[in-house]
């Protein structure tokens, strides 16, 4: 049986009316929270969910808005943050999380706002400065980088009430000190490994695996990281 075959979908409104999809695997040992990344859902994590649960942990994975089976529609990183925060508070405590990519921006920003876990893994972090993200962005387009990152800026400041580069690790990774594994593919193209040593040396209790030739998402089903990752936590 499959990922999907084996938990037990639920949805979850919440305080910004987000339908979130919530999937359950109970289990009688630590409570794990899933975090996928942008353009991902829960299922990616289904290699690693199958070998933690016959660990005995209790798994919990989301869909995060706009993705999956959670509500359609524009979503962002404040609201992500936002959405994370309220899952920690309505279905935890956690003692552990897990996310890929961008998944792990947010959720380390719902940690500087109170989410507490034990112990963190983050697999392939997406960003470590918010400010080459706008960038990057408005580059694929052929546009003018400074220009239009900071119309991007303006847009979000007003939208939100937050200034963008707060959410950015490099700003409060060093103040996170909760016992975290982070986990990067040297030839990740989509999110340097660079961004993982970057926040690994910021982190006070933090440790850094690398690997090859896995990319960004591959590594989530090899065996290796799995088994390390199963040790860390």
């Amino acid at each position: 049986m499959g990922f999907y075959e084996k938990a037990t979908m639920s949805m979850i409104n919440t305080s910004s009316n987000r339908n979130i999809a919530i999937y359950r695997i109970p289990n009688d040992g630590r409570k794990i929270l899933l975090v996928h990344g942008w353009n991902g859902r829960s299922g990616q994590f289904s290699t690693l969910i199958d070998r933690l649960s016959k660990e005995g942990f209790d798994i919990t994975a989301i869909d995060l808005p706009g993705h999956g089976k959670s509500d359609s529609g524009q979503t962002s990183l404040p609201q992500i943050t936002d959405v994370l925060t309220e899952i920690a508070e309505k279905l935890g405590p956690f003692d552990v999380l897990i996310t890929h990519s961008f998944g792990g921006v947010a959720a380390l920003n719902s940690i500087r706002l109170g989410a507490s876990y034990d112990k963190i893994v983050l697999i392939s972090l997406g960003v470590y400065e918010i400010r080459p993200m706008f960038e990057n962005f408005v580059g694929l387009f052929g546009l003018n980088k400074a220009y239009y990152a900071d119309r991007l800026f303006q847009r979000v400041k007003i939208t939100f009430g937050v200034d963008p580069t707060e959410y950015g690790p490099d700003r409060f990774a060093d103040k996170i000190t909760t016992e975290t594994l982070l986990v990067h593919c040297n030839d990740d193209a989509e999110s340097k490994s660079e961004i993982s040593v970057n926040v690994n040396e910021k982190m006070p209790h933090s440790q850094l695996y690398l690997t090859n030739n896995l990319g960004h998402r591959k590594l989530l089903g090899d065996a290796a990281v799995i088994q390390r990752i199963t040790d860390f936590i």
